[in-house]
């Protein structure tokens, strides 16, 4: 049987939720010896927009007749119909005001014929399936849902040594609440900070907002709220010292309007760390009951339930334990990839 092509256009981009998926995914695979192969582009294109050129145009003529491609990170070739997509969510489609011009209407140029095309569609959610289908009905019963996982060996409780380091390196010396995501509307910050403006000034006095994460090219952002010495942006910061900061934080919160998973929320709880997420889209769907759930459009819903937490050591230990075990017991990447292999060999084989 031919091994399994994979669509490296990702390798060479920022990591944020999707290139994640498919570094993890391919970590499993390499772990078990998967048999599997990558096609990308080459390094002297420098640009994006050259390297989807060449995706659209040449990556095509570098599978063979008996190969399939597998493109984890949303896009692909449209010329390639022996291929599974992985398509995360479509934000783009359902709220285009939050995304640069170009990239909508390129998306909206290529994922149709695309969706069309494909042998399979591999998505995260039931959310994201539900989604996926109403806006391209054709694509009903050509999903299939496999969750996300959490590295439990890289996110879990670090040491008092270490988390003491990167509070002295980024100088975090108060208590701090912390979100994670890229600048983007969906993550809704401008809502959190709203919410955090409307929180007593003794609390923002006594603890500060760690912001981690930086803008996007494809998506159209403007920080709208004020903020003052309590709110902290620290862009991007390594991935070996993310955990250790989730471990240090009092809470994480993640209000985003939309999320076709919704991975930092597994992060934080892997961390023993209490979470406040929204209770909508996937997050409703993630969150279940191992964390507080708010109304993302609600800034005084957020900021109640910040405050709460803040106030109650007992309700944030009972959140960690309970988010800790979840994470762990429920969300492996080793069965994510499993099963997405699976998945593959059998569109395959059809």
């Amino acid at each position: 049987m031919s091994p399994i092509v994979i669509n490296g256009h990702f390798k060479s981009q920022a990591v944020t939720g999707v290139q994640r998926y498919a570094r993890e995914i391919l970590r499993e695979f390499e772990r078990k010896q998967r048999d599997y192969r990558y096609v990308e582009p080459p390094a002297s294109l420098s640009s994006d927009a050259l390297r989807q050129l060449w995706m659209q145009g040449v990556m095509p003529f570098g599978v063979a007749g008996g190969e399939l491609l597998w493109s984890p990170t949303n896009i692909g070739p449209v010329l390639s119909r022996n291929q599974v997509i992985t398509l995360h969510d479509i934000a783009d489609r359902l709220h285009p005001e939050w995304f640069d011009g170009r990239f909508v209407r390129w998306r909206s140029l290529i994922l149709p014929p695309l969706l069309k095309r494909v042998k399979g569609i591999i998505t995260v959610s039931e959310y994201s399936r539900k989604t996926i289908t109403e806006y391209f009905p054709y694509t009903k019963g050509k999903i299939e849902v496999i969750y996300n996982g959490v590295r439990t060996d890289h996110f879990y409780p670090r040491q008092d040594r270490e988390t003491a380091g990167v509070k002295e390196e980024f100088e975090l010396n108060k208590p701090f609440v912390m979100t994670v995501g890229s600048l983007d509307p969906r993550k809704n910050i401008n809502g959190l900070l709203k919410a955090w403006n409307q929180l007593p000034e003794a609390i923002r006095g006594e603890v500060e907002l760690v912001v981690i994460g930086g803008g996007v090219k494809s998506f159209d952002f403007e920080l709208r709220e004020e903020t003052d010495a309590s709110v902290r942006f620290l862009g991007y910061v390594r991935d070996d010292v993310l955990p250790a900061l989730y471990t240090a934080a009092h809470l994480f919160v993640y209000p985003s309007l939309f999320e076709g998973f919704g991975l930092p929320v597994l992060e934080a709880m892997a961390c023993r760390t209490p979470v406040i997420t929204s209770n909508t889209t996937s997050l409703k769907e993630l969150a279940r009951d191992h964390a507080l759930t708010v109304d993302p459009h609600k800034p005084e819903e957020i900021a109640e339930a910040v405050s709460r937490l803040l106030r109650s050591e007992e309700l944030r230990d009972q959140l960690a334990g309970k988010g800790y075990r979840y994470a762990r017991e429920g969300f492996k990447w080793s069965e994510a990839a499993d099963k997405t292999y699976e998945y593959l060999l059998q569109k395959q084989q059809e």
